[in-house]
């Protein structure tokens, strides 16, 4: 016996769709399905007012591979089974159960509605552009290249897209936003960024961090216009992953949903303690943010997709009695962090600046804070990443990882592509644009050769310090602040860290 689900097939699937087939479910064997519906009804209230997802024809056998491994993956999909591979028997036993019950099309509707739930990074692609409020003709344009084949390499590709140059803070020490037309990403960049990707077949994976100014300014629209693009356009195969770097200031609660959806990582700045960090981190209107920035940690927290924050090291903050900094940090519920040193503009040279003996100095002394204090349950990336690298062991962080080149790319707003955004300014960083070149013209450039030769002579350069084989050198924009400055040290400033590791390594092997 067939259970109607009025006006799925005339109409198409909506949240009322949603309502109807979850009340098909039994909550004791249909657990899965039904977290899949709910999350597919919070995309849904996307939709534009009166619009609807087609439905698609009738489901032919096995569901999406996007599915199939979102459920592997992402514990937090399985409604409490075990492990994946029970989720994913949970929800084939409950599609067997609702094709005896239902039509072709309604069996259809509900599958359409676990691939939205389960994967809507793929399963965006369903919903017409016009559905969603997207209306910029780059939306219409949007067409998968044909043939679309899958990759056939193995490359990943990180992508800081610039998303706007609009900030709502102007902090001291930075050189990043600007005011006025021309700095937000068109829809059309936008597209042209993502089909770069698509149409080059060695990129398998790729991950675009979103960047600004403040990334959030560009309202939750053109957010889902983004996305909506990746999906649209992503290459068969191909594997996109998003995260956010943002200020937190002022996050609308629909970004923060959209986010949580799309399995966002999004990461807050941070400076530090309250007086510090509003001192260095005002409203556009001369305001404090510290209490705005804690509430939006926290509302990401609640949502599962905070990832930790990023502090600037100015000298104010290298000088701050360091258990007194951690301890302000845990009480604002912060224990995970990742700390930057200020550095001046990279094409002059000037503005705020740490140098790296006064960093190392910094992480010195919170490494021995954190060594003699587990209790503080504080976790610094630098640190973390930097022991890993003593031990000679991954240490999953880019700046420790030694040659960069051709793997990570800063896009502007106009589609310039830089290597990396640190090097916002330099002219020599500069390698082209999306509309005139594809990435694979770029890595092959003459800019990029240049840039490949000045690292080989750097790395020739700082071979001869005792640690090389285990920092790789450092960031490349570390070096060239430093020639920027005329520092042309022999080794990249992380020495004092390896240094201490191996006194520290030294004495414990001695009172063994």
């Amino acid at each position: 016996m067939n259970v109607a689900v009025t006006g799925t097939a005339a109409a198409g699937i909506d949240g009322v769709t949603v309502e109807r087939l979850a009340a098909t479910l039994r909550p004791e064997d249909d657990a899965v399905a039904a977290l899949l519906l709910d999350r597919a009804r919070s995309l849904l209230a996307f939709l534009r007012a009166g619009a609807s997802v087609p439905l698609l024809a009738a489901p032919t056998g096995a569901l999406p591979a996007d599915v199939r491994q979102a459920l592997r993956a992402r514990p937090g999909l399985r409604a409490g089974t075990s492990n994946g591979a029970a989720a994913l028997a949970a929800l084939e036993a409950t599609r067997r159960r609702l094709r005896a019950r239902l039509s072709p099309g309604e069996a259809g509707a509900f599958d359409q509605l676990v691939h939205l739930g389960a994967a809507p990074a793929s399963g965006l692609a369903m919903i017409p552009a016009p559905a969603l409020g997207l209306a910029d003709p780059a939306f219409a344009a949007a067409e998968p290249a044909e043939p679309a084949a899958p990759p056939t390499g193995f490359a990943d590709l990180v992508l800081i897209a610039k998303l706007t140059r609009h900030c709502n803070l102007r902090c001291t020490y930075c050189t990043d936003w600007r005011e006025g037309p021309g700095n937000q990403m068109t829809p059309a960049t936008q597209a042209l960024m993502v089909r770069r990707v698509a149409e080059d077949r060695s990129i398998a994976a790729a991950r675009f961090i979103w960047h600004g100014g403040e990334p959030s300014l560009i309202g939750v629209r053109k957010m889902l216009g983004f996305l909506w693009l990746q999906a649209r356009l992503r290459r068969p195969g191909q594997i996109f992953a998003n995260s956010i770097q943002t200020n937190a200031a002022a996050l609308p609660d629909r970004a923060v949903a959209l986010w949580r959806l799309f399995d966002f990582k999004v990461s807050v700045s941070l400076d530090g303690p309250r007086a510090i960090h509003d001192r260095q981190r005002r409203t556009a209107r001369g305001g404090a943010s510290f209490d705005a920035v804690i509430d939006g940690i926290a509302r990401l927290r609640e949502a599962g997709i905070f990832a930790g924050v990023l502090i600037v090291v100015t000298p104010e903050i290298a000088a701050y009695p360091i258990e007194r900094l951690v301890g302000e940090l845990v009480d604002a519920g912060v224990h995970a962090a990742g700390f930057l040193p200020v550095r001046p503009d990279a094409g002059t040279g000037k503005g705020p600046y740490l140098p790296p003996a006064a960093f190392s100095d910094f992480l010195i002394r919170l490494f021995d804070l954190l060594r003699t204090r587990p209790d503080l349950r504080f976790d610094v990336r630098e640190i973390d990443a930097l022991h890993a690298a003593w031990q000679r062991r991954p240490t999953g962080f880019c700046e420790l990882n030694g040659p960069c080149l051709g793997g990570y790319f800063g896009i502007e707003p106009d589609g310039t592509v830089r290597h990396c955004d640190k090097f916002l300014g330099s002219a020599s960083h500069a390698l082209g644009n999306l509309a005139e070149r594809s990435l694979a013209d770029i890595r092959a450039s003459a800019g990029m050769a240049a840039l490949k030769q000045r690292e080989a002579e750097r790395w020739l350069r700082l071979r001869s310090c005792a640690w090389y084989g285990h920092c790789k050198g450092w960031c490349p924009h570390e070096s060239h602040i430093a020639a920027l400055r005329g520092e042309t040290a022999r080794c990249c400033g992380l020495a004092p860290v390896f240094d201490h590791f191996a006194a520290l390594a030294t004495a414990e092997r001695l009172s063994a």
